[in-house]
């Protein structure tokens, strides 16, 4: 994490996700979806333990899922088995244990006063029913890939570029040089002078000051070359590396140049919830469920990545407009989604007329009270029919 562009890739990530704020829903007859909010799992998102929000719980389990490709927390429940508390836990303070049945526990290294407190009545191998575990890329199904451990070449690589920099510029951002003398000095000789000059022209505090020489050595500057030329190049490269193991998009990371010409901000933007945070919301959406089974219950869980993907003010209402007007959206659900209070008769939708069948101008069907009328008494003037043929009549309307 003291890598600039794992830092940032990392955050991002995990902040994006965590602003998704999760819901549930179960589907109704209609086909449509009622949330739920007096569910068990509905008050663990709300707060997941006596410590944490939930934006700071999820920050903190997708920064050890980005990181180690896992994420651990502790389930607490009361005396009914109903879970009232996730409790994290760092993922290099956990061994994956297999028993023989094929049963799977969690040894975990107690880390500090509170987690200890938290896990008392919790045994030190705590039982897979009572972990909920999000695993990244795996290949025993059991534990997920550690994201650096792959990317260790690449984040040291970084790290060295870092070091490289930080003593350029400790000598004053300037290339080393020699001190050349036109007699032999001899080794005690050669090493004072070489101390005298460090001390005097190295580092950030000494730059422009005039050095004195003595008994004719003379300073020759070495010359930048290509390489040297080309260190802030090498240094975007690592990040773009860096950024390849994360996903992340380069104009996220402050690149100069990384985004794309071909793509508007709002293309990338999409591009990036599309193919970055999405996959992170399906598996925490699909471990919720499998962990506390609630595909057996009919209830959803959905990770709303609405707040990822709002738009300007002129976009929205623009969108919003053309909602009301094709019969999409009612006034009052644009309305709420502005955070606006709804207003009356606000929850009808518009039919636009010129989508409407030949016919009625108001019911878009055959005219009011077209066709013979049944017993053959026509209806009083102004007084519409309901426009249904006759059974007693046949198809050419005699009797």
């Amino acid at each position: 994490m003291a890598v600039s562009a794992v830092y940032a890739c990392v955050a991002i990530r995990a902040k994006d996700v965590a602003r998704c704020a999760p819901r549930l829903f179960v589907r109704n007859k209609e086909g449509g979806r009622d949330l739920v909010t007096d569910h068990v799992i509905a008050k663990l998102f709300m707060r997941p333990n006596r410590q944490q929000t939930w934006f700071e719980f999820w920050q903190q389990m997708m920064i050890g899922y980005l990181l180690r490709g896992n994420a651990y927390a502790a389930i607490l429940r009361d005396k009914r088995g109903n879970p009232v508390e996730l409790i994290p836990i760092n993922p290099d303070a956990v061994m994956v244990l297999e028993a023989s049945d094929g049963s799977i526990f969690y040894n975990v290294n107690r880390i500090g006063l509170w987690q200890i407190a938290m896990l008392r009545n919790l045994p030190v191998a705590v039982p897979e029913e009572d972990m909920f575990h999000l695993r990244g890329i795996s290949f025993n199904s059991l534990v997920g890939v550690s994201t650096i451990g792959l990317g260790r070449d690449a984040i040291g690589l970084a790290m060295g570029l870092e070091q490289q920099a930080s003593r350029w510029v400790g000598n004053g951002a300037r290339p080393s040089g020699v001190l050349k003398s036109k007699t032999r000095l001899s080794e005690p000789a050669a090493m004072r002078l070489k101390q005298q000059w460090q001390s005097f022209t190295g580092g950030l505090q000494n730059v422009g000051q005039t050095a004195v020489l003595e008994e004719g050595v003379e300073w020759q500057q070495v010359q930048l070359t290509s390489v040297d030329l080309e260190f802030i190049q090498q240094r975007n490269l690592q990040i773009a590396d860096i950024a390849r193991f994360y996903d992340v998009p380069l104009s996220r990371l402050s690149v100069i140049g990384g985004g794309s010409t071909k793509i508007t901000p709002a293309e990338e933007e999409q591009a990036y919830v599309n193919h970055t945070v999405m996959p992170d919301l399906v598996v925490a959406e699909q471990k919720f469920m499998q962990v506390f089974g609630l595909d057996k219950e009919g209830i959803e869980v959905d990770f709303d990545e609405g707040q990822l993907l709002r738009a300007d003010i002129m976009t929205r209402y623009n969108a919003a407009r053309l909602g009301v007007l094709t019969g999409i959206l009612t006034p009052n659900e644009v309305r709420r989604s502005e955070g606006l209070p709804p207003m009356p008769g606000g929850d009808k939708l518009m039919v636009p007329a010129n989508t409407a069948a030949l016919g009625s101008d108001m019911t878009g069907t055959s005219p009011d009270g077209a066709g013979r009328p049944k017993g053959g008494t026509l209806p009083e003037p102004g007084v519409a029919t309901s426009g249904d043929p006759d059974p007693q009549l046949d198809p050419q309307g005699e009797l």
